[in-house]
């Protein structure tokens, strides 16, 4: 089976951290600030989506008891 093309809702908040944490220690160059950012901007709008979709999910499943 192939493998997704988005990561997973793990590997996501894992790259935002990683993305965080170099801007925080100064690690990046400022070259690389506004695709590291624009990257962390689509991972979170990703994040977003799967919690929004478990928890229809969740609510769909508690409706039916």
């Amino acid at each position: 089976m192939p493998r997704s093309t988005h990561p997973s809702y793990e590997e996501a908040v894992r790259e935002v951290e990683q993305i965080v944490t170099e801007i925080e220690r100064g690690e990046m160059d400022i070259d690389q600030l506004t695709p590291k950012i624009k990257r962390a901007q689509e991972l979170l709008a990703l994040c977003q989506s799967q919690l929004k979709k478990v928890t229809d999910d969740v609510k769909k499943l508690l409706d039916h008891e």
